[in-house]
């Protein structure tokens, strides 16, 4: 296959008839539309993204809130961690939103057998090329999205009846990834199925995407800054959402209302004045210490 280019590998996947992820069984092998099969595909589902979101935070939660290795101790944003009983409140509420979010991929599954989405499965309909774009657009439509739902959530009356749930988490764990209101859920979980009304995307960007945004959730609120020490690191935490910044937001509540990106934040004057200097204290080459005052001795 070397020199193949991605145009011909789609015309011998199309000679070869529909692969398995080019199938809608592979995807949805009931009938949603029979209430049987949607009920219970709304439980497994839940399940399933329930038992995804332990699988993910547990590992990360072990290393650095149990194990808690001293070189990331200069990497934590908060003085102190929360404590043991605000993670279990994290725990439950972030269950709950699950099976709302579950409920939510089922109900897409049935707006695609129901052919109203603009979900495709020949990778030649719009070619390989547009599978990466495709998960890039849906990012930024997704991300504009959250920001106006956010800003949103924190009109007085509204902050006070849903979003304040969230931000009981002042210094978020990583467990309060999905810890949410339902009805904040319920906005959160809209997101994907509005956006597959009016973009075309194939099932396994979706799949991909869904991934994605589980773990931008668990970084944004992990309580350490991932970014790597050097100024690619710092360079990087200017346009994507960060630990740092998502922190911010929790502490100060009325800025960084990003998901992903900083571009809403910026254009809207809603990033923090401090974002920068705290993203650059938790990035700063671990030399650099050493460098500065050896320079001032100069």
């Amino acid at each position: 296959m070397t020199g193949t280019t991605a145009s011909e590998i789609s015309n011998l996947w199309a000679a070869n008839g529909p692969g398995h992820f080019e199938r809608l069984e592979s995807y949805l092998p009931f009938d949603l539309t029979v209430f049987e099969n949607f009920f219970l595909a709304t439980l497994v589902l839940s399940a399933i993204v329930a038992f995804r979101y332990f699988l993910m935070v547990t590992p990360i939660w072990a290393m650095l809130y149990w194990h808690k290795p001293t070189k990331w101790t200069k990497r934590q944003i908060y003085e102190t961690l929360p404590s043991k009983d605000m993670q279990a409140f994290e725990i439950k509420w972030s269950v709950i939103t699950s099976l709302l979010f579950g409920l939510s991929g089922v109900g897409l599954g049935l707006m695609w057998q129901m052919n109203w989405t603009k979900i495709y499965l020949p990778f030649s309909a719009y070619g390989l090329w547009y599978l990466p774009v495709s998960f890039l657009v849906m990012s930024v439509l997704h991300d504009f999205y959250f920001y106006v739902t956010h800003r949103w959530l924190h009109l007085p009356k509204v902050y006070r009846r849903f979003h304040s749930l969230h931000h009981q988490s002042l210094t978020p764990s990583p467990w309060a990834s999905f810890s949410f209101h339902p009805v904040e859920g319920f906005i959160q979980a809209l997101a994907l199925p509005l956006i597959v009304l009016v973009l075309p995307v194939h099932p396994t960007v979706l799949l991909a995407y869904l991934t994605f945004m589980t773990i931008s959730a668990i970084i944004n609120h992990l309580g350490f800054e991932v970014l790597p020490q050097n100024g690619f690191g710092q360079w990087l935490g200017r346009w994507l959402i960060t630990g740092t910044h998502h922190a911010q937001h929790h502490r100060y509540f009325r800025t960084n209302y990003g998901l992903f990106f900083t571009i809403w934040d910026k254009v809207f004057g809603t990033e923090d004045s401090r974002y920068e200097t705290e993203l650059s204290r938790l990035t700063e080459p671990s030399d650099m210490k050493t460098l500065v005052p050896a320079k001032d001795q100069l």
